[in-house]
């Protein structure tokens, strides 16, 4: 199965043209060391710490077997969108469809020519940056938790108002305790959304019950 790889900041999607394999992801933490008499030193957990990694990316300025359906064939068309993104100091949000979705600074970008075809060969640098509030669990929801939510009817209809660095799958975490695919594709097509890695800020949804939502 072949894979998506965007990038999402403006209300805009840029999907690479070639996907960059291999790839990967990971968490991290801060791990905290502790001598201890008779012991001597230990490891312990310590604060989550931003993940960074990059991503090698063939951008080409032609067509190949291998290119992804729309793929624009000018490598500087992308080149010129991230280095945008960069110097503006934008959040990204970095999706891979059921494999990541993570907000994301670029930290830098480094390209070269290399064979006389004109394609481009990028590395992508990319830090996580998740969001500075509070996490907010099931039992809060229709609080103040960056967004809005106001009870809707006495059936258990809320909404909520998407704000900048939102997702589907965040939002549904927040309100029924899961974010995995089917609950953010099921959110989606209640909502009429028909990307469900692309929403704008601004954007009211419905969060009707798990039992409207038609996810068990």
């Amino acid at each position: 199965m072949s894979l998506n790889f965007s990038f999402l900041a403006d209300g805009e999607e840029l999907m690479l043209p070639v996907p960059p394999l291999p790839f990967g992801w990971g968490v991290a933490q801060n791990v905290r060391e502790v001598t201890v008499n008779g012991t001597g030193t230990v490891y312990l957990p310590g604060d989550p710490a931003a993940f960074s990694g990059p991503l090698e990316a063939l951008l080409p300025a032609r067509e190949y077997p291998f290119n992804a359906p729309g793929a624009v064939l000018d490598p500087y068309y992308y080149i010129q969108k991230l280095s945008k993104w960069v110097t503006g100091k934008k959040i990204v949000r970095y999706v891979v469809p059921g494999v990541v979705n993570e907000r994301v600074v670029i930290e830098e970008i480094s390209y070269e020519e290399r064979d006389g075809t004109g394609d481009v060969y990028a590395k992508i640098y990319l830090k996580a940056s998740p969001p500075l509030e509070a996490v907010t669990t099931e039992s809060s929801a229709g609080t103040d938790s960056g967004g809005r939510s106001e009870p809707e009817t006495d059936q258990g209809l809320q909404t909520y108002t998407v704000v900048t660095g939102d997702c589907l799958s965040v939002i549904c975490r927040r309100f029924y305790g899961n974010g995995t695919a089917k609950y953010y594709n099921a959110l989606a097509a209640y909502n009429g959304i028909k990307n469900p890695h692309l929403i704008h800020p601004g954007t009211v949804l419905t969060i009707p019950p798990k039992a409207q939502l038609g996810v068990s």
